[in-house]
């Protein structure tokens, strides 16, 4: 008997026993809590899936209902959850509406329901606001892009339209504008008003190219009707003097044809040379780019106004270059690029300062040959993608805001690539900020302000802000929105580009000039994200992060398939439809 008290033989089983009922309980509950955790994950999937389908809906209640119910149902269809009951809330303000899902749910397990935890309960809530959108679209449209780079961008732009459409709520006006870029803007497309413009010389800058620097030092303080006054007699005498050859005094008399030539030639050229009259004079059509205002009027938001003639926009007008006429125009970074007209007159085009009074010249676009009477022969092209003439690297309109997302979408369309004359951002920005303005020159925008609308800027380049072309020139670069480098600003500035005269100088104003307005849009309220495509440069980047309203609206694209996601990627934020649990 003591043998059998003291036998250590079948322990092991007894303790087996003992604790198998313990091992199981803690496998099963184990397995119980990892289906719990799996089911509780795609059970607030699913609420989350349904209450993003019940929020696109512009329905009832009743019908929100439904759909949220369905969703679920159908989710939960073969799953290991048994059975959940829903509700579903709606929560309509001024300015959005909030729905919010919760679904209870019992999950199949194999030990805890017995313990009374096998009940879920998840919840999600959507947020969208209702408020109207609206969205300016400023696109660099510079050679740089190239057909690959303006065909990504066209996609792309129509990415962020079908986003914002099918992500947006059907309450909500969304107005969307384009404003296309190189180194100006054109502003001739719909809605445009010539009230906007300078007609009659008034304008600072308007016909700043072809007077004299002494005409420039006392131009800023004319009135405006001196501004616009015809030239002095000797004034235009010396612009024909070197045209006519066999020269004339105005005050010429008698009845033969060379006499009255000769008088029609004289009131032609004293005219004061603003830039209408000089398209009119060259049988060219303006095409619908302006020059950038003087500051503090050039990035600003004060409208065009009559009463004050620089605050009115100057049409662009490129002049014809001293060479010998081109039949295509040039891409040459350090020769002149716009000649395009023949120019036959005593001056001699190799020298620096006959070179200045022939560009200056206006008499150029009224007579070839002064003494035959000759109209001049010219050289314009202005089909895409390299062009001649006085309208040289426009590109297509502004197209204002509109909720006809039709008028929009043929805007992209017809939108080319440019060749010349660089690139100027802050330009594009400008113009796009003024789209977003309710003042004048568009007026379709609501107030700053407005809590029942929302504003967005998409800022889009590939590159610099580049005052491109005939470096080793009189003109030290092509013509664009600020004149030419080499040609003087008011009180005596070197430049229009506060009086820089190199290239890389007056690219660092730009910048200066793209953020400060970066700036003062946020502070009025207005979103702005940024896009850099197909670039790296490191000034950009950082001007595209600072301008950009946050972090994760600035965007970098190295190719197309990512410049379409970043496009389609913003149209779904500015929809604004939010998700919480």
């Amino acid at each position: 008997m003591v043998r059998f008290w003291r036998s250590e033989a079948g322990n092991f089983g007894i303790m087996t026993a003992v604790l198998l009922p313990a091992l199981l309980a803690g496998v099963g509950i184990a397995v119980d809590t990892a289906n719990i955790i799996n089911a509780k994950s795609r059970l607030q999937n699913i609420a989350d899936g349904a209450v993003l389908a019940a929020s696109r809906e512009n329905a009832s209640d009743a019908e929100r209902e439904r759909l949220f119910d369905d969703f679920i149902s159908s989710q939960l269809a073969g799953s290991t959850i048994a059975s959940a009951v829903t509700d579903l809330t709606t929560r309509e303000g001024l300015n959005y509406v909030e729905v919010t899902g919760r679904v209870d749910a019992k999950v199949r397990l194999f030990l805890m329901n017995r313990l009374g935890s096998d009940s879920l309960t998840v919840s999600a809530t959507s947020f969208r606001s209702t408020k109207t959108l609206e969205i300016a679209m400023v696109l660099d449209n510079t050679g740089s892009m190239g057909q690959g780079g303006i065909n990504a961008l066209k996609k792309a732009s129509k990415a962020l339209l079908d986003a914002v459409e099918s992500e947006g709520d059907p309450r909500q006006d969304v107005r969307v504008g384009l404003v296309p870029f190189v180194t100006a803007v054109n502003i001739k497309g719909e809605g445009f008003d010539d009230a906007w413009i300078d007609k009659k010389g008034e304008a600072v800058y308007n016909g700043w190219n072809f007077i004299t620097d002494d005409m420039r030092t006392a131009r800023p303080s004319l009135s405006p009707v001196q501004r616009r006054a015809d030239l002095t007699k000797p004034v235009y005498s010396e612009i024909m003097a070197k045209w006519t050859h066999a020269f004339q005094d105005c005050d010429v008399k008698g009845n033969s044809d060379a006499m009255k030539d000769m008088r029609d030639m004289c009131e032609r050229v004293k005219k004061y040379p603003h830039h209408l009259y000089l398209f009119e004079q060259a049988d060219v059509e303006w095409k619908g780019c302006v020059e950038a205002r003087p500051i503090p009027y050039n990035f600003d938001l004060t409208p065009p106004d009559p009463a004050n003639p620089d605050t009115l926009f100057v049409p662009y007008f490129a002049p014809s270059e001293p060479r010998g006429r081109m039949t295509s125009g040039g891409n040459d970074g350090n020769q002149f690029n716009n000649a395009w007209l023949d120019h036959k007159t005593d001056y001699d085009q190799s020298k620096t300062d006959e070179q200045h009074k022939i560009q200056r010249s206006p008499i150029k676009y009224m007579y070839e040959d002064t003494r035959a009477a000759v109209r001049p022969t010219k050289s314009v092209q202005e089909n895409p993608n390299l062009t001649l003439g006085p309208n040289r690297a426009c590109p297509t309109p502004i197209v204002p805001l509109t909720n006809d997302m039709a008028k929009v979408r043929a805007g992209i369309d017809a939108m080319q690539f440019w060749n010349g004359s660089g690139t100027n951002i802050s330009e594009g920005l400008a113009w796009g900020w003024r789209v977003l303005s309710p003042e004048a020159p568009y007026t379709q925008a609501a107030p700053f302000g407005n809590d029942s609308v929302s504003k967005f800027m998409v800022l889009m380049t590939d590159g610099t802000n580049v005052s491109f072309g005939s470096s080793k020139t009189i003109n030290k670069s092509d013509y664009g929105s600020y004149g030419f480098l080499g040609t003087k600003g008011i009180n005596n500035a070197a430049s229009r580009i506060d009086g820089k005269t190199s290239q890389s100088d007056a690219e660092k104003v730009l910048n200066t000039w793209t953020g400060t307005m970066c700036a003062q849009m946020k502070r009025q309220g207005v979103e702005v994200f940024t896009v850099i495509y197909n670039t790296t440069n490191s000034a950009v980047k950082s001007l595209f992060e600072t301008c950009a309203s946050k972090k994760e609206n600035f965007h970098m694209a190295s190719n197309t398939d990512a410049l379409e996601k970043a496009f389609a990627d913003i149209g779904r934020s500015v929809a604004a439809l939010h998700l919480t649990h």
